[in-house]
């Protein structure tokens, strides 16, 4: 996997970035607690404070490498940093070049990102990323395979998916190390308790075998990392989030804990009442309440995301566009998930109702970068893309879309903290 960057060479990078630009970049600190095995390359926020700048700014976060197996989005979120600084500063537009697949011979033609969207991003928006959330997982990766590996001993290395918590007391399996992230987050963590487990293990692609990838730890927000993103998103009112994964070529919007409904907001997460009743996908016994405008905008959101992937990182080649076409689905449709980013910074927004302050509208997407399935010829290299013949595809279209995504957030007028809208009527 060479040309990946380790936790320490993506902190250099932000650090650098901070350096050369210190009025517009400022860097995570004492507030971003390092992993098991000490990684902690932390933020950055970007935003320029001007005479005109409005008084209120959207708060906006783009996090990557949640899971330690996924390469491509942390290096793709350093180098989208580097072209965002240094297109405000030298208030230019950006220009990538075009690029051509070295195995199919595809050409992905170039395209400009214009400087007004430029401008905007960094003057209207309070700009977070995180672009490695699990640097002790990511490290672990990237680290050398023991000698003579087999599937046995090269499994818990180049694809390992959770942080490096220690495994639980008397577990010899070295599969039993760590935590999924991604099921850590304060959102239906005691999945047993909130939905019918008697539908079948299918129901929710969560697990409490430590031995399992997708384990969600011995209590919600257990681990460093997760308690960093979630303290991130509360202390600056996250209203804007963008997480990056790997691989489905899909852009996900919320919710993904249940199949979504507007007209009955009791058919809640917040709603005691369901628990033991949930049903996930597989019945419409229960479906989770989202208020119509927050569906809309996600879909909105979502959509736009998709298009400008495929309009500007696809090209006018119709083998580049069907290389760069993402689906656009509620998160759910993938699999039913609990304690997930996403989720758990939509789910901010529904704070009054379990007596916490309002906060302004939340959009939450999730993008799935890459194709999946090994045997089509499409294949981009699953978690672990080439980084030569591989990997600049998918950081094109990371670019894009973190573009297509910041400029929605720039384009909206800021709205105050408001309490989610009921159902409205019903109309003729």
């Amino acid at each position: 996997m060479a040309g990946y960057m380790t936790s320490a060479v993506v902190a250099a990078n932000l650090d650098a970035m901070a350096q050369r630009f210190p009025t517009l970049c400022t860097r995570s600190g004492s507030d971003w607690a390092p992993g098991w095995s000490g990684g902690t390359s932390g933020w950055v926020k970007i935003a320029a404070v001007l005479d005109d700048s409005p008084a209120d700014r959207w708060a906006v976060l783009i996090t990557g490498g949640v899971h330690a197996r996924e390469l491509a989005p942390p290096d793709a979120l350093v180098s989208f940093l580097g072209n965002l600084l240094r297109a405000y500063d030298a208030q230019s537009d950006i220009t990538y070049p075009a690029w051509t697949d070295p195995v199919a011979g595809i050409v992905y033609d170039s395209f400009i990102i214009s400087w007004p969207w430029v401008q905007r991003i960094v003057e209207r928006l309070d700009l977070y990323v995180v672009p490695l959330v699990n640097d002790d997982g990511r490290d672990w990766v990237l680290g050398p395979m023991p000698a003579n590996a087999s599937w046995d001993t090269e499994w818990p290395h180049k694809w390992w998916r959770k942080n490096r918590r220690p495994a639980p007391a008397g577990s010899t399996d070295p599969r039993a190390v760590g935590v999924d992230i991604n099921r850590n987050f304060d959102i239906l963590w005691e999945y047993k308790t909130h939905y019918n487990t008697a539908l079948g293990p299918k129901l929710v692609d969560s697990s409490v075998n430590p031995v399992r990838g997708i384990y969600i730890g011995p209590d919600k927000e257990t681990e460093p990392e997760t308690q960093n993103v979630a303290n991130l998103m509360r202390d600056k009112d996250i209203s804007f989030f963008l997480d990056v994964h790997a691989i489905g070529r899909v852009v996900m919007y919320s919710w993904g804990i249940e199949t979504d409904q507007t007209t009955d907001p009791t058919q809640s997460f917040t709603n005691p009442a369901w628990d033991g009743k949930r049903d996930g996908t597989q019945r419409d016994t229960y479906r989770e309440y989202i208020p119509a405008s927050a569906a809309a905008l996600g879909i909105v959101a979502a959509q736009r995301i998709s298009d400008q992937i495929q309009v500007k990182a696809g090209g006018s080649s119709p083998a580049a566009q069907a290389r760069s076409d993402y689906g656009v689905i509620q998160a759910a449709d993938m699999y039913v998930t609990t304690g997930t980013t996403q989720d758990f910074c939509f789910s901010r927004w529904f704070a009054p109702v379990t007596g916490g302050p309002p906060i302004s509208p939340v959009l939450s997407i999730t993008l799935e970068v890459g194709a999946g399935d090994p045997e089509q010829p499409d294949w981009e290299g699953g978690f672990t893309p080439d980084y030569v013949k591989q990997y600049p595809k998918l950081e094109r279209e990371i670019h894009v879309a973190a573009w297509a995504f910041l400029s929605m957030a720039a384009a909206l007028p800021f709205q105050g903290p408001v309490a989610p809208p009921d159902p409205a009527p019903a109309g003729p």
